[in-house]
């Protein structure tokens, strides 16, 4: 039985743990960004919300969300939000679960409880990062409502793609028909995770990822995950 608790200022000590425990355990860490415990401490009081999954008295699996305000890390300034909705922003930020308890949808559980919880918090605009080469962290984030909008450089010049969802209702679903079509004959483009100036080319042409492509590979794809693109306009602007 799993459980999701929100975390108090108490909680600094087992999130620093956590993420060290994490990190060590990945095949390639650099897709996982680490984050300082002045940070953290900021999260854990009032700014940002924090949650922990609980199983049988262990912390398995961390969520945390980042309320930027006024403070410089501010993802909303990679694309053209108007800077009066700044305090309407928040970070999707870190979650992450230990090797041994993945493939129990801890994410999807802990996304939902930080969803409800924001709904009475006046945000507004809600951003997300992965990185290109975390396509399960990708398909995570799409089906938590993000979608893909721009491929940037951050946490020391570590490629990610920048993902978007507007809240609490999310995109206009007749917008939003990720489920179906290919580039052939729908109007949608797939384009591989690892084609970054294909990627970067058609996000700047006014492109956004509406879906993940997990399927097996083909003499075509080679097995690499591929991301379904549309042309759709960001709802604050272009």
């Amino acid at each position: 039985m799993f459980a999701v608790e929100r975390l108090g200022p108490q909680a600094l000590g087992l999130l620093l743990d956590l993420q060290e425990r994490i990190h060590s355990g990945l095949p390639d860490p650099s897709v996982f960004q680490r984050s300082s415990a002045e940070f953290l401490s900021y999260c854990l009081a009032d700014g940002g919300r924090c949650y922990a999954v609980r199983h049988r008295g262990d912390t398995v699996a961390y969520r945390i969300v980042y309320f930027p305000r006024d403070r410089e890390f501010n993802l909303a300034k990679d694309v053209p939000l108007p800077p009066r909705e700044y305090a309407h922003v928040a970070h999707w930020d870190t979650i992450a679960v230990l090797p041994e308890w993945r493939g129990h949808r801890l994410s999807a559980l802990m996304n939902t409880r930080a969803l409800a919880d924001l709904e009475e918090t006046g945000i507004r605009h809600l951003f997300a990062t992965s990185s290109p080469r975390n396509p399960h962290g990708v398909r995570s984030l799409i089906g938590a409502g993000f979608r893909p909008v721009r491929l940037v450089e951050k946490f020391g010049g570590n490629l990610r793609f920048l993902f978007y969802r507007p809240f609490p209702g999310g995109w206009d679903p007749a917008q939003d028909d990720a489920a179906h079509g290919t580039h052939d004959d729908t109007g949608a483009k797939l384009l591989a995770l690892s084609a970054t100036g294909d990627l970067r080319a058609a996000f700047a042409s006014g492109w956004i990822g509406t879906g993940i492509h997990m399927g097996a590979a083909t003499a075509a794809n080679g097995g690499a995950p591929r991301l379904r693109m549309r042309r759709r306009s960001l709802p604050f602007g272009n």
